[in-house]
């Protein structure tokens, strides 16, 4: 049953690297359906779309392999208690991901939402 935890709680950091690498190596065309960082503002502007997917990528690695390595320490070092805190662990890895979905969507509105006021003046 172990085994079966550490899976689950493994899926999230490696499924964020996975697309992080899908992203850095070969981010989704402007506008495409399925699977990318499409927001109001990334419709609008190739530039945003672009940097998105840029920022996007390299968090979402860097974030995956860090909560990767912590998870997999912590179920390794708490082996004889992994029942007790397997869904404590999934629920903060979900939380670094909406952490950097809202870290994104900032710096895209300093960024972009900042030339569009300066282009309106």
């Amino acid at each position: 049953m172990y085994t079966l935890y550490f899976i689950v709680v493994m899926l999230a950091p490696v499924a964020m690297v996975i697309v992080g690498l899908m992203w850095k190596i070969s981010p989704p065309p402007y506008q495409a359906k399925g699977l990318a960082y499409s927001t109001e503002l990334t419709r609008k502007d190739p530039d945003a779309w672009t940097a998105a997917h840029r920022h996007c990528a390299r968090l979402w690695m860097r974030t995956g392999i860090i909560s990767g390595g912590a998870s997999a320490f912590l179920m390794v070092l708490f082996r004889e208690s992994y029942s007790s805190f397997w869904m404590w662990l999934i629920v903060g890895q979900m939380a670094l991901f909406c952490v950097s979905v809202f870290m994104i969507d900032l710096l895209l509105k300093n960024t972009f939402e900042k030339d569009e006021k300066n282009n309106d003046l």
